[in-house]
C-alpha cells in the first residue's frame, strides 16, 4: 500500500469513529467520498472498500425507525472496535490484520441484514455504482471507474445518465489536438 493512501485511509478512520459514536449518518456520507481519490488515482482496493463501507453505514444508519434499536446499537459497538483494531493493524504495517478487520465490518453488516432483511447487499451494490461515479467525476473513464469499483460498465453508465454527472466532466483538450481536429475538419 502506496505510504499516502495509508496515511489517508488511518485519517479517514479517525474521523468515522466519533461520527459513529455519534450516528451521525450525514457525516457519514460525506466521509466515504475521503478515499476516492486515491482509489482513482492509486487504483487502489482498499480506498474503494473503505469508501464503500462507509457509505453503507451511512445508509443503514440513515433509518430513523432503526435508531434506537438496541440489535443496531450492538451492531455499531462491534464495528467500532473493528474500526479501531483495523487502524491498529494499519499503523502497525500490518496488512493481513487490517483487511481481516475490515472484512469483519462487512460480515457485521451481512448479519445484520439477515436478521433485519434490509437489503443491505443491494446498498452495497448501490454504494459502489455511486462511489464509481465520484471516481468518474475525477476524470477517469466510465469504463475504468466500473472496473475499479467492480460494477458493470452498464449498471454505472445507467446511474450516471440518471444522474447527469456526466454534464459535470470537463474533458480537457490539449491545444495539439485542437488544432490536429481543425485542421482535420477544414481538411488543411
Amino acid at each position: 500500500m502506496e505510504e499516502v493512501v495509508k496515511k489517508d485511509i488511518l485519517n479517514t478512520i479517525k474521523q468515522v469513529v466519533p461520527v459513529l459514536k455519534k450516528i451521525n449518518s450525514y457525516e457519514l456520507n460525506k466521509l466515504s467520498n475521503t478515499t476516492l481519490h486515491n482509489a482513482g488515482v492509486f487504483q487502489d482496493q482498499d480506498s474503494i472498500a473503505l469508501g464503500v463501507l462507509i457509505y453503507s453505514l451511512s445508509k443503514i444508519f440513515d433509518r430513523p425507525r432503526l435508531q434506537d434499536n438496541p440489535v443496531l446499537l450492538k451492531l455499531r459497538n462491534k464495528i467500532l472496535i473493528n474500526f479501531k483494531e483495523a487502524q491498529r493493524e494499519l499503523q502497525n504495517n500490518q496488512m493481513k490484520g487490517y483487511n481481516r478487520y475490515i472484512k469483519k465490518i462487512f460480515q457485521d453488516i451481512g448479519s445484520f441484514e439477515k436478521k433485519f432483511g434490509m437489503y443491505i447487499t443491494e446498498a452495497l451494490k448501490q454504494a459502489q455504482i455511486k462511489k464509481g461515479g465520484r471516481v468518474y467525476e475525477h476524470g477517469f473513464s466510465a469504463g475504468k471507474a466500473a472496473a475499479l469499483m467492480g460494477v458493470s460498465k452498464w449498471d454505472l453508465m445507467s446511474y450516471l445518465g440518471a444522474t447527469k454527472l456526466h454534464e459535470n466532466v470537463k474533458i480537457v483538450v490539449s491545444t495539439e489536438e485542437r488544432v490536429a481536429l481543425a485542421r482535420r475538419l477544414f481538411r488543411i
